[in-house]
């Protein structure tokens, strides 16, 4: 079996708004396609509006949804590090999983954390995702990717590159 892995994240940068990137990858951690966005900043209307779920709708129904979109290869499982992301699973028809992060080290640029969705956690090849609660993938699928999947799979590396490819992309986000 031939798995393709999707890993979105978004990242805040105070100044200039949301940014996103979609890379998928192969069971071995090659890239199979890229995407990213352009700043993303929410209306004050769009603020007062959403609230406490703002960043669930830009991270997840805006940003998100907009990568997958445009993305050509469709990933068996789309994990994220970026917590608001999983808002997507309520509107479309992928599986997300969420994979707590490695210390943020870009400083320009925080990962979004606040979200509101109610979550519960299932084991996928040698981690711990979390699904919404409502959308968790069925366990004989993730079992059969996770089979597929390299044993020395690096599941942090792949958001790695993503946040280096996007500060390529948009020098601004460099700036501290």
């Amino acid at each position: 079996m031939t798995a393709a892995l999707g890993f979105l994240t978004v990242r805040h940068h105070a100044e200039h708004g949301y940014f996103g990137g979609y890379l998928v990858v192969n069971e071995m951690a090659r890239p199979l396609e890229f995407q990213c966005t352009m700043a993303v900043r929410p209306s004050r209307a769009q603020e007062v509006l959403y609230g406490p779920t703002l960043e669930d709708f830009v991270c997840g129904e805006q940003i998100a949804a907009a990568l997958l979109s445009k993305g050509k290869v469709k990933p068996d499982l789309c994990l994220t590090d970026c917590r608001p992301v999983l808002a997507l699973a309520q509107v479309s028809k992928y599986s997300i999983g969420y994979v707590r992060p490695v210390e943020d080290q870009h400083r320009s640029l925080r990962t979004p954390a606040e979200s509101r969705l109610q979550t519960r956690a299932v084991d996928f090849a040698a981690i711990e995702i979390e699904c919404l609660e409502s959308r968790v993938p069925p366990s004989d699928a993730l079992s059969n990717l996770s089979s597929a999947v390299h044993p020395s799979f690096d599941f942090e590396e792949p958001f790695l590159r993503i946040v280096e490819a996007l500060e390529e992309a948009h020098p601004i986000t460099k700036a501290a």
